[in-house]
């Protein structure tokens, strides 16, 4: 079994009656922002793929739309500023104040960058979104050559 490396485990969390909002350390690096950035989706939106920002948007939201689920979870892109594209996993939760199923106090969760199976495809997204406009490059089983 896999163990998980906490080390790469950013955490947030919304409390919407204080207003207080926590990134962690890693949460921060995972997302490319400087530790005194402060914790405002705004900043996260500004770092996602253009094509997954309403996507996103719309998973953040659900908790203020009254029919919010108690665990959800989302996969989306993120854009560095060199270009390179990453993909993140997503696992939040929500509470809910007593007796009121509708009414989120608090959102919180956990944040991963994906490894894997999405590494290639990502790596073949960013040469593109980077703006190259040269063929992409072949792999080496491509490059063999057959006798």
């Amino acid at each position: 079994m896999k163990r998980w490396d906490m080390q790469h485990i950013g955490i947030f969390d919304i409390n919407f009656d204080t207003g207080e909002r926590y990134w962690s350390a890693e949460l921060r690096r995972i997302l490319r922002v400087p530790d005194g950035m402060p914790p405002e989706f705004l900043v996260v939106l500004q770092h996602v793929h253009p094509d997954d920002r309403r996507t996103l948007l719309a998973f953040a939201m659900e908790p203020l739309q009254g029919h919010c689920r108690q665990h959800r979870s989302l996969e989306y892109r993120l854009v560095d500023p060199d270009g390179a594209v990453r993909w993140v996993h997503v696992e939040a939760g929500t509470a809910f104040r007593a007796g009121n199923e509708g009414d989120v106090s608090r959102v919180f969760g956990l944040v991963t960058e994906i490894f894997g199976p999405k590494t290639w495809a990502t790596q073949v997204e960013t040469f593109a979104f980077a703006g190259n406009r040269q063929a992409a490059p072949v792999s080496l089983v491509e490059k063999q050559h057959c006798y």
